[in-house]
């Protein structure tokens, strides 16, 4: 079975629908799921995309940053105020770079807890007027680079609606936000985009439901599903799970396995060879995170509090070794008051006897 590298289940109805209404079976679903990806990929393939290609676009990396563009539409003269801000930041990506680009207005009851979080969270370009928040647009980029990031606020600088961006690369409360309010927009791999399409297409036609314009020619222009896309090609934002057993985890569980045990129920494995073995080998990363002198049972106790507040990721069944993995990222304060530290937990489901068992930490 192919990696599914995310399962988007957070404003995707099909699978609870399925599930809730007509009482499909876990089992069912398994392979329900397994097909839907199936097809996305065959989706893909027959307009040149490979999915492993989509790695960098769609999971969260502990190298690089993400950032999240704020644009004041009551300072753009045109009602379609989105496509006139991407038409600014998309040609200061770099023409080859992969990235998930997400979007939406800033929209929410609490104006006052908006207004903060925009206060305290953003590196400004300039000084703002708020009247409401549904009058900021933003553009969510992933996978940047340090030096990427400081080109496209620094060239943004120049456009007068622009505002300025809120670092999401780490945990904030503005993250959590901006996860609740912002949708998949399209992911740009090098000099192509991918977007969802009208699901009554006729096969080999793309009408493609963007509002952008990225080329003078639909050949760089790869449409997908509205349903495909959604569940297997939406990049989601790292943000706290409200409840251990959701929905969003469940169904990535069922990706690989047919049976389900809530992540909150397992206890995590973590041997005295695999625990020397990442004193030994993984020690800078330890060391920076201040773990390093963690007992065997403190370090599985910390993976254990992690792997309930976060999605994830890297859905994969190795049938020859009959092991079903995933992985989260671990975020973990940093005692002297730099950046967290990020690592990515590589893990083993065993359902039968609910466990987890740690492979790695990278």
């Amino acid at each position: 079975m192919e990696t599914i590298f995310t399962l988007n289940v957070r404003d995707q109805f099909m699978l609870p629908f399925l599930r809730d209404h007509f009482n499909v079976s876990d089992s069912a679903l398994h392979h329900t799921i397994r097909e839907s990806h199936k097809e996305t990929v065959a989706i893909l393939k027959a307009q040149g995309v490979n999915y492993s290609a989509l790695r960098s676009c769609l999971t969260p990396t502990s190298d690089k940053n993400e950032a999240a563009f704020i644009f004041d539409s009551s300072v753009i003269e045109s009602g379609w105020y989105g496509p006139k801000a991407m038409g600014q930041l998309l040609p200061l990506l770099h023409p080859q770079s992969p990235h998930s680009v997400l979007h939406g207005d800033l929209l929410g009851r609490d104006q006052q807890r908006i207004y903060e979080l925009l206060r305290d969270s953003m590196v400004l370009a300039r000084s703002f007027a708020f009247r409401h928040s549904s009058q900021f647009f933003c553009i969510y980029i992933n996978n940047l680079s340090d030096s990427a990031l400081a080109r496209v606020h620094e060239r943004l600088t120049l456009y007068q609606p622009y505002v300025g961006y809120i670092p999401a690369t780490f945990s904030s409360p503005a993250k959590t936000y901006l996860a609740s309010t912002l949708a998949g927009a399209f992911i740009k791999l090098g000099s192509r985009v991918i977007v969802e399409d009208d699901e009554d297409r006729m096969e080999h036609e793309n009408y493609y439901l963007s509002p952008y314009s990225f080329a003078s020619s639909d050949k760089n222009v790869v449409s997908v599903p509205a349903i495909n896309y959604s569940l297997f090609l939406n990049f989601k934002i790292e943000c706290p799970v409200s409840e251990p057993n959701e929905d969003d985890a469940a169904f990535s569980i069922n990706a690989i396995s047919e049976a389900i045990i809530p992540l909150h129920e397992c206890e995590v494995l973590l041997e005295d060879g695999k625990h020397g073995y990442l004193k030994r080998e993984k020690s800078g990363k330890l060391e920076k995170a201040g773990v390093i002198n963690f007992s065997r049972t403190d370090l599985a106790a910390l993976i254990k509090s992690k792997i309930t507040s976060n999605y994830i990721y890297n859905l994969t069944y190795l049938a020859e070794h009959d092991v079903m993995k995933f992985n989260i990222m671990l975020e973990i304060p940093r005692k002297d008051g730099g950046y967290p530290t990020r690592l990515t937990a590589s893990l083993e489901y065993i359902p039968e006897v609910k466990l987890v068992r740690v492979i790695t930490l990278t």
